[in-house]
């Protein structure tokens, strides 16, 4: 029956006209968003390190000295929240006015949109069917976290596209040799930190890979440009540190379902946070070969909840549908007994029903809980595999 309805073509058309039209007005309204507000943007932190003013003072305690600049109207009150080596990332847009550069960030956007969905294909959903994967990437766009992810602005569609061409490049490297994908790999992984609250758990993959040099040689990089913001603003280098931290731990209670939220800001929550990460560590340490999609689905779960995310970030978790496609016939097996429907729909509640339901309180608990039992759930399946260390197989993904 089921396989009769699957390659009913009349079926996938309508799924298709009836997704379609959902993406579309998701897209309009998100981008009409992105033009009154993008108020994520930070380009303003941005301008005013170029300017050599300190952004996060001027976040922490405002003095006042950009009160010249009439900047109000782009936003009302900055909050620079990234290091100053990934504000620096934002410098070309700070060669245009602040509405011109609203645009332009709204057409990148776009453009690492289109970019992302097709290293998406390219490597962790390689081996869902094309059928499927075309409705999946409607089903995102559709959903609540894309359109608000464009419309404030967020930053999180320009680092996820960046981390999944690392991962491009890296396995570009595996097959080739060649020295270049490397250095592309490496480049990408930094830009890819601009969202460190995800890319940073996510990078925990490149752990499980042994790629150790490209790790290693992406964060020195930032050191770098760190030590150049030191001598740029003259000021010390734990401050270039620290006060980033500062601004963005005002945030820490006001996630959706992360444990700073759960823990209402308390210190706990980065303990706790802390104690995930090392655990996680470990286990990319133990873990074979071959299992990727495994790998890269609980690294997702994990780092949405992990630090402060609001439920924005939430479509890349697109990525978990690599757990029923292609390699990896252990922990599938036991995922057909439901677990397939489970996350259809954790799916349907993040992306529509939150949003139904304004992210009220009980909303948030009801689908927090299920998201928790879903992500033990898929941790617990890749400590088993840890354990019984299956024969490694090659990743065709």
């Amino acid at each position: 029956m089921w396989k009769k309805q699957y390659e009913n073509q009349k079926l996938w058309i309508l799924l298709y006209i009836i997704f379609g039209l959902l993406a579309a007005v998701s897209l309009i309204q998100g981008c009409r968003n992105a033009i009154a507000v993008s108020q994520d943007f930070q380009w303003d932190a941005a301008k005013a390190l170029t300017l050599r003013i300190n952004p996060y003072i001027e976040s922490l305690t405002p003095t006042g000295i950009l009160d010249q600049y009439h900047w109000e109207d782009y936003c009302l009150q900055m909050e620079a929240n990234q290091f100053p080596s990934l504000l620096m990332l934002l410098f070309p847009y700070t060669l245009l006015a602040p509405l011109a550069a609203r645009y332009v960030w709204l057409a990148s956007n776009l453009l690492f949109t289109v970019l992302m969905i097709v290293l998406l294909r390219k490597t962790f959903l390689a081996a869902l069917d094309r059928r499927l994967f075309i409705l999946l990437m409607l089903f995102m766009i559709s959903g609540t976290p894309y359109r608000n992810q464009l419309g404030v602005g967020q930053h999180t569609i320009f680092s996820f596209l960046f981390f999944l061409a690392a991962v491009y490049f890296s396995r570009r490297h595996e097959e080739s040799g060649k020295a270049g994908y490397t250095a592309g790999t490496i480049l990408c992984l930094a830009v890819s930190y601009f969202k460190y609250t995800l890319t940073v758990p996510l990078a925990l993959y490149f752990v499980y890979k042994r790629k150790w040099k490209e790790l290693i040689l992406s964060v020195l990089i930032h050191v770098g440009l760190t030590i150049f913001a030191v001598f740029w603003l003259h000021t010390g280098i734990l401050d270039m540190i620290i006060q980033p931290l500062q601004v963005s731990s005002a945030l820490a209670a006001e996630g959706g379902i992360d444990f700073g939220a759960l823990l209402q800001g308390s210190p706990l929550a980065f303990v706790l946070a802390g104690i995930v990460m090392l655990f996680l560590f470990i286990m990319m340490l133990k873990m074979p070969q071959g299992v990727d999609a495994q790998i890269i689905s609980m690294l997702v779960l994990w780092s949405l909840i992990v630090t402060y995310h609001r439920t924005y970030d939430f479509f890349v978790l697109v990525v978990v549908a690599a757990l029923f496609c292609g390699a990896g016939q252990d922990i599938r097996q036991g995922l057909k007994n439901g677990m397939l429907c489970y996350y259809l729909i954790l799916m349907v509640l993040v992306n529509y029903v939150l949003r139904i339901f304004s992210e009220a309180l009980p909303a948030l608990i009801c689908v927090g809980t299920l998201y928790y039992i879903f992500t033990i759930w898929v941790t617990w399946m890749n400590i088993r595999i840890g354990r019984t260390h299956p024969e490694q197989v090659a990743d065709k993904r």
